[in-house]
């Protein structure tokens, strides 16, 4: 059982913190919740949640807007490769806005709309090797919403930070790992 959190901090083009994101999560047993609070840089006022599900049979979590959800960000559970989807509205929309799908093992992905357009890409910033950071880079189309793309791209770290580490963890296993393994 412990508690931890991730944070991450967003920067307009011009370097500048708009964002930032506070990570809380519990862990019992390898189950996790996590609770991330997206606030304004200036004046930290909670613009909106992103929190897991309890229950779910796939990674799901509800965006939430002064106490009501406006948002169900989900990962597809039958499919060759990941795919996050993004509905408005939660469980009251069917179909998702839109969806990332691409590498992320190496974060680097795409989001389109219903209608297969691009409208947003990610990928790992270039000196993160240098700088022991995770760091990306996050273009947004003109209209769309930035704030759901960050949402989103925010989830999907957080999920595969935390297969990444049960990867390890399975493989120090079989290997007989450890200090005295």
């Amino acid at each position: 059982f412990s508690f931890s959190g991730e944070d991450f901090r967003v920067r307009d083009m011009a370097g500048n913190e708009i964002i930032e994101i506070d990570g809380g999560n519990i862990n019992i047993g390898g189950w996790v919740l996590d609770k991330l609070k997206f606030k304004d840089h200036e004046s930290k006022q909670v613009l909106f949640s992103v929190e897991r599900r309890a229950i779910a049979t796939t990674t799901c979590y509800d965006v939430y807007r002064e106490g009501q959800c406006i948002a169900k960000i989900e990962r597809e559970m039958f499919a060759v490769t990941p795919k996050y989807k993004f509905f408005y509205e939660g469980d009251m929309n069917p179909f998702p806005d839109f969806t990332a799908e691409g590498s992320f093992s190496e974060r680097k992905y795409t989001f389109k709309n219903g209608l297969g357009e691009t409208i947003a890409r990610v990928g790992r910033n270039f000196f993160e090797v240098v700088t022991d950071v995770d760091e990306y880079q996050v273009e947004v189309a003109a209209g769309v919403d930035a704030a759901a793309v960050l949402a989103v791209a925010v989830v999907i770290d957080e999920d595969h930070d935390e297969e990444d580490a049960r990867e390890r963890r399975e493989k120090q296993e079989k290997e007989g790992g450890g200090f005295f393994g």
